[in-house]
């Protein structure tokens, strides 16, 4: 055989043995990527059991009230009266937005839940989250 032959077969056979190790390279790595998908490990929910505290009696029907200090003045303490409040207090009431608060404004002097009622876009909900925080 040639010198030169021999030489040519070994790079050939160095390419050859390059080629092999990229492609089992890359089949370890499809593997590795497509394996988790293709058999995916069972998921089993883990049970934990815990005493749960005793339920705590229903929660009052009278509003917060909110201790005061020097600086620092709470919008609402205890039950808001809806014909004297500002329009920033009204805004601090659960479901009462800009809007809502100018049309209750509006609306003065209400005397009752049915005068609240009546106001376009207080509904069921409305009155019942309004009813324990307000006065008339």
């Amino acid at each position: 055989m040639n010198t030169w032959m021999g030489g040519l077969w070994q790079a050939a056979d160095s390419e050859r043995k390059w080629a092999l190790a990229l492609v089992a390279g890359v089949l370890l790595l499809g593997g590795l990527t497509l394996g988790p998908a293709l058999f995916p490990s069972p998921r089993v929910p883990t049970i934990t059991r815990q005493t749960l505290a005793a339920v705590a009696a229903a929660p009052s029907a009278d509003p917060p009230i909110y201790p005061r200090t020097a600086s620092v003045q709470p919008l609402i303490s205890g039950r808001l009266n809806l014909n004297t409040a500002t329009s920033e207090q009204l805004e601090a009431l659960p479901k009462v937005g800009p809007s809502m608060a100018a049309l209750i404004i509006k609306a003065r002097p209400l005397r009752s839940l049915a005068d609240l009622d009546a106001i376009k876009g207080v509904g069921e909900s409305t009155l019942k989250a309004l009813t324990p925080l307000v006065s008339f």
